[in-house]
């Protein structure tokens, strides 16, 4: 398990990595071509937007991967540890839960993409695939809140712990 664990982060870290580097290279080339030789490509803008769209996504996963998604811990920081478990299982079990509404209705709304054949407009790539990220990004989340949430049954310390000498 743990060696599926870390292939799958490395593999989020490398595509979220190549997503960036792409998308810096494809914008220099447009404002390159734009400022200098007075042609700009038109595809250029809309794919970068695309390619951002995947990496929030992919990201969502890493940063619950990490422990570093925003929320509201006072309540957990100042019960006694019993409590403060069972308030770290039930946000575990809402997030996911929320996963899992991602997952199926991202695809529900992939699939109804795909049967109308809805295209971009300077691509003309099919949107399916860009829409594709909501159910990929909420399955990856729901892997890593799934992760937290075994481990705070378990009784092992978060990840995140070190988050807490934080200020």
């Amino acid at each position: 398990m743990r060696k599926l664990d870390a292939w799958l982060s490395r593999s989020e870290e490398v595509v979220i990595g190549l997503l960036i580097l792409s998308a810096a290279l494809i914008l220099f080339a447009n404002v390159v071509a734009r400022y200098v030789f007075n042609f700009g490509f038109s595809w250029a803008e809309e794919l970068v937007r695309y390619q951002i769209v995947w990496m929030v996504l992919l990201g969502a996963s890493v940063a619950a991967r990490q422990g570093i998604h925003i929320g509201i811990d006072i309540l957990r920081r100042f019960s006694p540890p019993s409590i403060a478990q069972a308030l770290e299982l039930l946000v575990h079990a809402i997030s996911i839960g929320f996963c899992a509404f991602l997952v199926f209705y991202g695809i529900e709304l992939t699939e109804q993409t795909h049967r109308f054949g809805q295209v971009s407009s300077a691509l003309q790539a099919p949107m399916w695939v860009v829409q594709l990220a909501i159910p990929v990004g909420a399955l990856l989340m729901g892997i890593r809140f799934t992760q937290h949430f075994f481990r705070a049954l378990l009784g092992h310390r978060q990840a995140s712990a070190h988050l807490d000498q934080i200020g």
